[in-house]
């Protein structure tokens, strides 16, 4: 391993003391960022996790789902640091910001190369994702010292995503040319800008998102998170307790229905989101104005919130595997209707997917016409559904509401 000059040690320290966390998947090289950024003190306020997929497609396709054509090149490299992202989100809690983390090299080895050697690094907060590149001489470094140069880029690039981009500029990659023009975009092909490798410089290039609200709206993203003054995009967490609704408006209701939720579960605060879907089987999708609105209740409060296109059960388990739901009396009514489905049958085999995908629902009681309350103990399951364990009871005396949503908008138009 290349000794960490002072300047070095020094950054990795700033990295420690912002507040990011980090998931790092390097392949092929860069791997001594990994020790530098463990050897010094601090390490676990922001290595989240640290994975090498090497030795073959499997373990890369185990990351990104798929086995990419070209191990080293950008859009490997983006893939990579867009799967560290959502890696990180399902490690941390809400409102940690976070960033993914990569590098996919091709460097000197036993033999000789054919092609160039070359380094691809990708760093991605969500918003943005910026890569880049570096064509290395070759004949003129040896494998640890190409390694060197990889694991220097990468520290660069996580201090720049740590908001210390002037502390960042002070760590030498030692190259001819060690900043580079900008480029908007990621080109198809493996030169981010068509023209032929540019030795010993380093290139950028960045794409950013605009409007993440909208992204979604257009299919881009799958989700929309709000917690703790991040914006987490299109990296919807699995394990945690979601109340989804309408949130028109927001109410104290909604508030202690996630908290009743979180202590019959035995969990921290920290483990429950609001859900809002802005897609509708009947109505379509919110217009983007009133989803801004409906959110901002949220932001304003400080309380997490996750908006999806995501309006069914079934497709919100997909999206938050492992998860629970929180649901009221009336909707879990709703849920075991076969008349919902088209048939018993096809009830059973929803409802059976929605648990094998590891999701249960936690159901609030209501009180009905004659003034009962009434649970889930309550109700008869059908055959089949009964031994499936996907709902749990609110005891009522952890939560007993009678405020609706419908009754505070007729108050706020005098209606009330």
């Amino acid at each position: 391993m290349q000794d960490l000059d002072e300047r070095a040690v020094h950054l990795v320290r700033q990295i420690h003391g912002t507040n990011r966390k980090a998931v790092f998947y390097v392949a092929g090289g860069g791997v001594q960022v990994l020790t530098w950024l463990l050897s010094v003190p601090g390490a676990s306020k922001t290595v989240l996790e640290a994975r090498i997929p090497y030795g073959g497609g499997k373990s890369m396709a185990e990351i990104l789902g798929k086995e990419p054509q070209t191990f080293a090149n950008t859009l490997t490299a983006v893939e990579m640091a867009r799967a560290a992202y959502r890696q990180a989100a399902h490690l941390s809690e809400f409102g940690v910001p976070i960033l993914g983390v990569s590098c996919t090299c091709a460097l000197a080895t036993d033999r000789v190369k054919k092609g160039d050697h070359k380094v691809y690094v990708a760093i991605h907060d969500g918003h943005r994702t910026k890569a880049l590149r570096i064509h290395l001489q070759k004949g003129t470094r040896n494998r640890l010292q190409e390694d060197d140069v990889a694991s220097r880029l990468v520290l660069r690039s996580l201090a720049e995503g740590c908001g210390l981009e002037e502390a960042a500029r002070s760590l030498s990659l030692g190259l001819r040319q060690e900043t580079g023009a900008v480029v908007n975009g990621f080109a198809p092909r493996e030169s981010m800008d068509g023209a032929a490798p540019q030795y010993e410089r380093l290139q950028e290039s960045v794409q950013s998102v605009e409007e993440p609200l909208q992204d979604l709206l257009d299919g881009r993203a799958r989700s929309v998170e709000y917690s703790g003054g991040q914006v987490i995009v299109d990296a919807p967490r699995r394990g945690r307790v979601y109340l989804p609704g309408s949130f028109n408006p927001l109410h104290e209701g909604h508030k202690g229905l996630l908290s009743a939720a979180l202590k019959t579960k035995g969990l921290a605060e920290t483990d429950g989101c609001f859900e809002l879907s802005v897609g509708n089987p009947d109505k379509g999708l919110l217009p983007l104005d009133e989803i801004k609105r409906r959110v901002a209740q949220f932001v304003e409060q400080g309380l997490p919130l996750v908006v999806t296109q995501a309006p069914l059960f079934t497709i919100k388990s997909k999206l938050f595997a492992k998860s629970t739901f929180v649901i009221g009396y009336d909707t879990a009514i709703r849920l075991i209707m076969p008349k919902y489905y088209g048939s018993e049958a096809k009830m059973l085999l929803e409802l059976a997917a929605m648990r094998y995908r590891g999701c249960n629902l936690i159901v609030a009681g209501r009180i009905d016409d004659d003034r009962t309350f009434r649970t889930m103990s309550d109700v008869t399951l059908p055959d089949g559904l009964d031994t499936l364990g996907l709902f749990e009871s609110i005891p009522e005396q952890l939560f007993r509401s009678d405020i609706s949503s419908t009754e505070l908008r007729n108050k706020g138009a005098g209606l009330a």
